[in-house]
C-alpha cells in the first residue's frame, strides 16, 4: 500500500480513527498552498488519495469539536483548531490570529493621531505641491490617494498592476513624511533581495523626491524580509519579534503578494504600534510559494476597494479636491487603509497590453479566444499555437546583442551586455522538457553555439548568464539577481562572474565619466557561487518582481497542469513592458485563464 508524507503525519492519530482524514487532509491541502480546510466542502476532493477513504464517516463540525484533540480560538494547546468551519493545523490558525492582530494594533494606534495628521499633512509644503500637480485618472489621482492614506494611517496597503505606479506613490509618502521629520528612520523591505534592491533603485531615480531629501534616499539599505527581521542560524525564529522589534518609523514592504502567511506573521509581530507598515504589491499576481495568498485575502476583506468610509471619504475631500470618492454602506476594518492604484502607465503606448492582461484576470472567454484568429491580436503582442521554430528562432536572436562587439574585455563592456542581456527573457511555466526551463535554456545554447557565439565547454563558460538561487547577504548577492560569466578585464586568465553594481561597490577604477552615471559592474570567483542556473529562460515564479521589453512566454502543452492558473499568465503576460511573443494552443491559454488560485485561509472572513 502506499504512503505518502501526508498518510504519515495522520498516522501519529492512530488512537483518533475520525481524525485521520482530516489530519491527512489538513497536511495535504497546506502543502497545496492552503491554510486550513472548509469541513463543508466536497469530501471526495477533500480527502482525494486517502487510502482509507471508504472507511470512514464525514463528520459535521459539531462532531468535530468533540474530538479530544481539536481546539478552538480559546483552547490553542491541541494539535488542531476548528474555528467556525474551518479545520486547521494549530500553528498556521496562530499565524492567521498574529496577523490579524498585528494588523489590528496598528490600525487602533493610527486611528487615535488620525485627525491630527490629516491637519499637519495640510500645512506641508510637499502637499500642496502634490495637490496642485494632481493627475486623475479613472475618478481620483490614486497615487495621491495612496500618500494621503499612507500618511495618516500606520497600516497601509496599495496595490496596482504593472505601471501603476506603486513605486511612485512611496516616492510621494516620503517626501511628505521627510518634511514633517527629517530625521525619518525608514526600512525598505521584500521577499527576496533583488525586488528590495529594485524599489530602491526606482525611488533613487524618482522625481517626487525633494532635492533635500535625496541623501537620505540614497543611504537608504534595502533588506530581505529574513535579514530584516534578523536570521537566527538553523532556527524557524528571529533577532526581531514582539519582545524585541524592529527599530523603524517606517517600514516599506515591496512585492507583497510573495509573502506567505508563516513570514507575515513573524514580521507583523515585530513592529512596534507606533511604525507605519506599507504594503505594496499586484493582488492579481501570482501567490507565495509558500502557503497562503495574504495580500489576495486581505484585499478581498473589503467588499469594493477605494470605497471609504464616509468619515475618511470627508477627510480627503477637505484635503484635495476633485477626487470622487464613493462611501460603502458599512465599513470593514481594513475599508481606509487599501488604496488600488488603477491607470497604467506604462501602457499608455502599448494600450494592448492592458486589454490582453484584463482578459486574463477577468476571464473574458471571447476576447481570448479571438487572439488566436489571424489580425486577432495587434501592435506588439504575437499568440502562436503551433509553437513555430522560426518565431522561437526570430525571438532568441536578440540575445546576439548582448555578446560584445570588440574582442577585448572591458568593465564598460561587461556593464553593456549585462544591461543587454536584462532587456529580453524567455519565461516558462514547468522546468523539465522541451516547454520547461531546461529544455529552452538548451535551445538557446545551441542556437548561439551555430552561431559561433558560444562555446560550451565546462559549467562556467564564458557568456553563460546565470541566475543566482539563494542569497548571499556576505557578498551582497540575492536569489534571482542575474550575472554573466566573463573574463576578468585585469586578468584574462580567470573567469569571473559579474553583476551590475553602484559605484560604491564596483570593481576597477573608476573614470570621472563614469561617476556621472555610467552602470558599473562587480565580479566573483565561480567557486564562491556554485548555486547558480543557466537563465536564458526562467520561471514565470522566479521572475516575479522583474520587468523585461521583450518576453517569450512558452505554456506547456498538457492543460491539466494544476500550476496553470490566470495569475500564472497574467505575471506572465505582465512581465513584457514592449513585445511579448506567446506561445501556446488556445486549449491550454482558455484553461489557464480559467483556472484560478483557490487557497482557503480565514484571513478574510475572520477580519
Amino acid at each position: 500500500m502506499f504512503y505518502n508524507v501526508h498518510h504519515h503525519f495522520a498516522s501519529f492519530f492512530k488512537n483518533e480513527k475520525d481524525l485521520q482524514p482530516y489530519a491527512y487532509a489538513a497536511s495535504k491541502n497546506l502543502a497545496e498552498g492552503s491554510i486550513c480546510i472548509d469541513t463543508n466542502g466536497n469530501p471526495k476532493r477533500l480527502f482525494e488519495n486517502y487510502h482509507e477513504e471508504k472507511d470512514f464517516t464525514n463528520l459535521t463540525s459539531d462532531q468535530l469539536r468533540e474530538l479530544s484533540l481539536v481546539g478552538n480560538e480559546n483552547d490553542v494547546k491541541k494539535p488542531f483548531v476548528l474555528h467556525g468551519d474551518n479545520f486547521y493545523i494549530t500553528r498556521y490558525f496562530n499565524y492567521e490570529t498574529q496577523i490579524l492582530e498585528g494588523i489590528e494594533t496598528l490600525i487602533y494606534a493610527g486611528n487615535e493621531k488620525r485627525k491630527e495628521r490629516f491637519k499637519r499633512l495640510k500645512e506641508l509644503s510637499a502637499f500642496k505641491a502634490l495637490k496642485e500637480n494632481q493627475d486623475i485618472k479613472e475618478g481620483a489621482d490614486w497615487q495621491l490617494v495612496a500618500a494621503i492614506m499612507a500618511f495618516v494611517n500606520n497600516f497601509s496597503i496599495i496595490t496596482g498592476g504593472p505601471g501603476t505606479g506603486k513605486t511612485t506613490s512611496v516616492a510621494k509618502i516620503l517626501s511628505l513624511l521627510y518634511e514633517e521629520n527629517p530625521e525619518l528612520q525608514v526600512k525598505l523591505a521584500a521577499p527576496t533581495g533583488k525586488a528590495a534592491m529594485r524599489m530602491k533603485e526606482s525611488l533613487q531615480g524618482n522625481s517626487f523626491i525633494p532635492e533635500e531629501f535625496k541623501v537620505q534616499i540614497n543611504d537608504l539599505e534595502p533588506h530581505t524580509l529574513h535579514r530584516l527581521l534578523g536570521s537566527i542560524y538553523q532556527s524557524p525564529y528571529f533577532k526581531h519579534n514582539s519582545e524585541n522589534p524592529v527599530e523603524a518609523d517606517v517600514i516599506i514592504v515591496d512585492e507583497a503578494s510573495m509573502i506567505d502567511v508563516g513570514m507575515f506573521a513573524k514580521l507583523i509581530s515585530a513592529i512596534d504600534k507606533k511604525t507605519k507598515l506599507i504594503l505594496l504589491g499586484d493582488k492579481n499576481q501570482l501567490a507565495s510559494v509558500e502557503a497562503g495568498s495574504l495580500l489576495g485575502d486581505l484585499c478581498a476583506s473589503v467588499e469594493k476597494l477605494n470605497n471609504f468610509s464616509q468619515e475618511f471619504s470627508l477627510e480627503l475631500e477637505q484635503a484635495i479636491s476633485g477626487a470622487q470618492l464613493d462611501t460603502p454602506s458599512y465599513s470593514k476594518l481594513l475599508q481606509d487603509h487599501i488604496t488600488e492604484l488603477k491607470y497604467s502607465w506604462r501602457f499608455e503606448a502599448t494600450p494592448e497590453f492592458r486589454e490582453v492582461s484584463q482578459a486574463v484576470i477577468r476571464y473574458e472567454k471571447e476576447n481570448i479566444q479571438q487572439w488566436f484568429v489571424k489580425g486577432g491580436l495587434q501592435g506588439n503582442i504575437q499568440v502562436d499555437a503551433e509553437y513555430s521554430e522560426q518565431l522561437f528562432k526570430d525571438f532568441i536572436q536578440s540575445f546576439e546583442a548582448y555578446f560584445p562587439k570588440e574582442s577585448k574585455t572591458t568593465f564598460q563592456n561587461i556593464a553593456a551586455s549585462l544591461q543587454a542581456f536584462n532587456e529580453i527573457r524567455i519565461l516558462a511555466v514547468i522546468k523539465k522538457g522541451k516547454q520547461g526551463v531546461a529544455g529552452l535554456n538548451a535551445r538557446v545554447e545551441n542556437y548561439l553555439t551555430s552561431k559561433g557565439l558560444l562555446q560550451v565547454t565546462t559549467a562556467f563558460y564564458e557568456h553563460r548568464p546565470v541566475m543566482v538561487t539563494r542569497n548571499h547577504p556576505d557578498l551582497g548577492l540575492f536569489n534571482g539577481d542575474v550575472g554573466i560569466v566573463r573574463k576578468d578585464p585585469e586578468n584574462s586568465t580567470k573567469l569571473k562572474i559579474w553583476f551590475l553594481a553602484s559605484e560604491t561597490q564596483a570593481d576597477g577604477e573608476v573614470t570621472d565619466e563614469e561617476k556621472q552615471g555610467r552602470v558599473l559592474v562587480r565580479g566573483y570567483s565561480p567557486a564562491l557561487l556554485t548555486d547558480v542556473e543557466t537563465v536564458y529562460a526562467m520561471t514565470v515564479h522566479k521572475s516575479q518582481g522583474s520587468e523585461f521589453e521583450k518576453v517569450l512566454l512558452v505554456m506547456p502543452k498538457a492543460k491539466e497542469l494544476p500550476l496553470l492558473t490566470r495569475e500564472l499568465l497574467y505575471t506572465g503576460i505582465t512581465r513584457a513592458k514592449n513585445q511579448l511573443l506567446l506561445q501556446g494552443t488556445e486549449e491550454v491559454v482558455l484553461q489557464a485563464a480559467k483556472a484560478q488560485v483557490k487557497r482557503a485561509s480565514g484571513i478574510t472572513n475572520r477580519i
